[in-house]
């Protein structure tokens, strides 16, 4: 059974949605300090460095967005605030099947978009690229910021529930470019990121799998990103890029198998499925 004490915690005089979501939202903030310290106030994306890719990278996407963003889920859980459902960490079987639908319609989309290189290994290190990035923030803006915020708003109903949870999750991936590099910190930019955003929100809350929303959410920042990187090299073997991209896989992992898998593995399955 879930932990006791964790599904009765409070965070001083606040209910357990209030507290959640203050708690989604100091996460989201951390990130998005983070984001534009390591990132945007640098203008990484312009002044590329393996140096300070890796730390923005493994800081901002890794410990925080991604560690730190589970961790807070694990505490929507254990408060019951969220199910295992809303979370998206769905059973092996099904993930499999559901993320291979994802990554199909996200790679459809992505070739209507006219990229601008359909070369192997052009694709692979703009999927590559954006990968660490998209996984915290489907984690931090839908998992744990819509999660919550569709938790507190399911008692008016579960159509409602959702409706806010799309609407707090896609309007904050928005603001959050803003602590991005150019161009994407821009205002016209990211009012025009939650386009995408509403599409990703569609398929996490429809779909309820993190992991295909993972993939069809990369797909899609695959476009803008390919269009502001130097195609030149991007047409070469980037090992210290394929390294992000295994460290950032497997901490997402042990994060959902000890924060997540553990904390519910006695859950009826019908709270699971």
């Amino acid at each position: 059974m879930i932990n006791k004490s964790l599904a009765q915690a409070r965070i001083g005089p606040l209910s357990p949605a209030a507290a959640a979501i203050l708690l989604s939202l100091a996460v989201y903030l951390v990130w998005t300090i983070a984001t534009y310290l390591l990132e945007g106030r640098i203008n990484l994306l312009q002044q590329p460095t393996i140096g300070g890719r890796y730390v923005y990278v493994l800081v901002a996407n890794v410990l925080v967005g991604t560690v730190g963003a589970i961790w807070a889920l694990r505490w929507l859980l254990a408060s019951q605030i969220v199910t295992v459902v809303q979370t998206g960490f769905r059973s092996l079987r099904r993930t499999l099947v559901v993320a291979v639908i994802g990554a199909v319609l996200g790679f459809g989309l992505l070739l209507q978009s006219q990229p601008a290189s359909l070369a192997p290994l052009v694709l692979w290190n703009g999927f590559a690229q954006v990968l660490p990035v998209s996984i915290a923030e489907v984690v931090v803006c839908w998992a744990v910021i819509g999660g919550s915020f569709e938790a507190w708003a399911q008692s008016k109903g579960k159509v409602v529930g959702i409706i806010v949870g799309i609407v707090a999750a896609n309007f904050l991936f928005g603001i959050y470019h803003y602590a991005h590099s150019a161009p994407f910190n821009q205002t016209g930019m990211v009012f025009f990121l939650m386009i995408p955003g509403l599409i990703t929100s569609l398929v996490y809350f429809l779909g309820r799998d993190i992991y295909a929303t993972i993939l069809f959410h990369n797909f899609l920042g695959m476009t803008g990103v390919m269009q502001n990187v130097d195609l030149d090299l991007f047409s070469q073997p980037l090992y210290p890029l394929y390294a992000l991209v295994v460290i950032s896989v497997v901490v997402l992992i042990a994060a959902d198998v000890f924060f997540i898998r553990r904390l519910t593995a006695n859950v009826p399955q019908n709270r699971n499925e």
